[in-house]
């Protein structure tokens, strides 16, 4: 294609993406055939200083249980309209949502629910650069947001982090809404339960929270008025169906 039928092209194929909001963020496509994937928040409202979507509230109640993403396209699976789909467990897993958002909104809708996507944020002294962590939660917001648009019910998941990343880990994030989160390599020392207990803590006086979903132990440190559901991971479900196992033999 010769330079000046490209430029045509793309001239084009920019105004062919652009669409126009009702009261959120119009959306434009910035790079050719939308490599960013910008068409996952038309019509966003962006929050904080890194324009982070924004989840809107809801007041849900969770499924009978949580099943993780991958665990979410087996065939034992009969009850899905009992069950809330999580993404506590490596990125990897699901990647192929990012990839192709597309191609797996069907099967979501499927469930009673779905805790937004948890893409993830390593932070301390050998954690990840800042800018992965903000574009893992964008990433999680953003496919959020997409899901909402294919009505889809979401639960919003919130990262429990230090002190040092709450000027941005609570942005997008509704108030007075139920929320999720998970505590995977969060209760293992104790130092790393009154971590978590202290971010539970600032999360419940900025988010002021209906109901908080707990996936995995909850510590036994904290001390909460807010509602708490727990449900267990994977994990906990095979050590202790191997536990009784066991004990049958």
């Amino acid at each position: 294609m010769r330079s000046q039928e490209c430029g045509h092209f793309f001239a084009f194929f920019r105004k062919l993406c652009y669409v126009q909001g009702n009261g959120g963020r119009n959306m434009q496509i910035h790079t050719a055939y939308d490599v960013m994937k910008e068409f996952l928040i038309t019509d966003a409202d962006l929050d904080g200083k890194y324009e982070i979507p924004k989840i809107p509230k809801t007041f849900i109640h969770p499924g009978k249980d949580t099943v993780d993403f991958s665990e979410s396209f087996s065939r034992k699976i009969k009850n899905h309209k009992e069950l809330d789909v999580n993404f506590y467990v490596d990125d990897v897993q699901f990647q192929r949502l990012w990839n192709q958002p597309d191609k797996y909104m069907e099967h979501l809708k499927c469930f009673h629910a779905v805790i937004m996507p948890d893409f993830s944020i390593s932070i301390g002294k050998n954690g990840m650069p800042l800018v992965m962590c903000l574009w893992n939660k964008y990433r999680n917001h953003a496919l959020a947001h997409y899901m909402i648009l294919n009505d889809i019910p979401v639960i919003p998941n919130v990262n429990i982090l230090p002190e040092y990343c709450w000027d941005w880990c609570f942005d997008g994030l509704p108030e007075g809404s139920t929320v999720a989160c998970c505590t995977n390599g969060r209760v293992k020392s104790k130092a790393a339960r009154l971590e978590f207990c202290v971010g539970f803590k600032e999360m419940e006086r900025r988010l002021k929270p209906l109901r908080v979903i707990i996936v995995g132990r909850i510590p036994e440190e904290l001390e909460t008025d807010t509602e708490i559901i727990n449900f267990e991971t994977r994990n906990q479900k095979i050590n202790k169906e191997g536990v009784n196992g066991n004990n049958d033999g």
